[in-house]
């Protein structure tokens, strides 16, 4: 029997204060994203550490452009210090051709440094353009306070959302941190499951669900409360929809301790068969012993039991997985269950009908069997193998009557002894 979240959130994150910032990945595009990554920002829900917007976020605080910055002004500085003299003498009316050519390769020097640090500042990964600056500054984030928290002892509150969206971060990770979700045998399928999407778009609903039920009960009235009452109603359907995705996850992460162990496991077993055969290899050199080998590849077909339990969890972590990562489709699939149920139920009655037919048509086989049997024994002793031969030929045309399950046999072993035991005893008295 599953759990419910709150009995999950009490055991995971219930005595941790909520510190984390979410980012909603639709709301920066991707550029953003592979640039705070370049610069070692943690953007990722399954981070060991909770994210700090900082104002470096949405700037070019970065080393290149220091430089280049630095590399320009230090060349333009130089330059017109050397052409200041030049600019004055020539005002004066006299031409220095010296004062010229040392602007000039001033100027160079200048344009020449300044163009390679630019160059390097433009390709640096790290650095954000003008667009994608607008971006970064207008970037979503999940708080605690954007889901009804509000710390403190005596002032401070606490709403379902936030709790249930906890829950989620923590579970994303602690699946983030299991050896199956770094592990190579789960590349392909941790490729497939996005945890930065699923706990954003569970943290945008449950924000959204705390902004509708507090501007419903900022306009309460007498005469408008039975309509915002239906309102919340409906509000907390959608409440569980997202409590049951979450439960989903913390079962998939469950699947995931699972698999955990079993590739441990996996990995000792492969370790000591390691070992087995460095073991085999002393033992053929010292005592010549011929039955070892055959010992220790019996006990290596383990590492294959072992893998084939690996394969049976890997497919549970998938059907699983489908379960909160695709969350628009979750209520059309669980419809269309509840319906294809609906339907075998409707037409489970109509296949009984068979049932009691095969079981009529056995009492008749079995009835005539002891009709056979009967006549048998009221013959004489001269007819009486005759009758038996009859009686197997009649039995044998009845055809798949006769072999269905619970019938008699259509050949009596032991009754035929007895028969031909009593012929013996008679035979030397006629």
């Amino acid at each position: 029997m599953s759990r419910t979240w709150k009995s999950l959130w009490r055991e995971e994150c219930g005595a941790t204060p909520p510190v984390y910032r979410i980012l909603v990945p639709d709301s920066v595009p991707s550029s953003v994203v592979s640039t705070w990554l370049a610069r070692g920002y943690r953007v990722s829900v399954g981070s060991p550490a909770p994210t700090f917007v900082s104002p470096a976020m949405n700037r070019n605080l970065i080393r290149s452009n220091f430089i280049y910055r630095t590399t320009a002004g230090a060349g333009l500085t130089a330059t017109g210090l050397a052409a200041l003299p030049t600019a004055v003498i020539a005002l004066a009316g006299d031409i220095v051709a010296a004062g010229v050519v040392t602007t000039g390769v001033f100027g160079a020097i200048t344009a020449v440094s300044a163009g390679w640090t630019g160059l390097k500042y433009r390709r640096d990964p790290k650095r954000l353009s003008k667009k994608d600056k607008e971006a970064a500054a207008a970037a979503r984030w999940i708080t605690p306070t954007d889901l009804g928290w509000i710390p403190g002892l005596t002032s401070g509150q606490d709403t379902d959302e936030q709790r249930l969206f906890h829950l989620a971060v923590t579970t994303a990770r602690r699946i983030a941190q299991t050896r199956a979700w770094t592990h190579p045998i789960l590349q392909d399928h941790v490729a497939r499951v996005d945890l930065d999407h699923a706990v954003a778009s569970i943290g945008t609903r449950l924000q959204e669900l705390v902004e509708l039920r507090s501007e419903l009960e900022s306009v309460r009235e007498p005469q408008t409360s039975a309509r915002i009452d239906t309102y919340l109603t409906k509000l907390a359907t959608a409440f569980r929809s997202m409590a049951d995705r979450v439960v989903a996850m913390h079962e998939y992460y469950e699947h995931l301790l699972d698999l955990d162990r079993q590739l441990t496991v996996l990995a000792h077993t492969e370790q000591s068969k390691v070992l087995g055969d460095r073991v085999l290899d002393v033992l053929s050199r010292t005592a010549d012993d011929e039955s070892a080998d055959w010992r220790f590849r019996e006990l290596n077909i383990e590492a294959e039991s072992h893998a084939d339990v690996i394969k049976g969890l890997l497919s549970e972590l998938e059907e699983t997985a489908e379960e909160f990562d695709d969350l628009d489709d979750l209520d059309r699939r669980l419809a269309q269950a509840q319906k294809s149920g609906a339907q075998q139920s409707e037409a489970a009655p109509v296949g009984a009908g068979p049932a009691r037919g095969s079981g009529s048509s056995t009492a008749e086989a079995r009835a005539a069997d002891r009709d056979h049997t009967g006549r048998d024994h009221a013959d004489g002793v001269d007819g009486g193998r005759h009758h038996s031969v009859q009686h197997t030929a009649d039995r044998s045309d009845r055809g798949p009557a006769a072999l269905e399950p619970g019938a008699e046999p259509v050949f009596d072993l032991s009754a035929e002894l007895r028969r031909q035991a009593g012929d013996l005893h008679r035979e030397p008295r006629d």
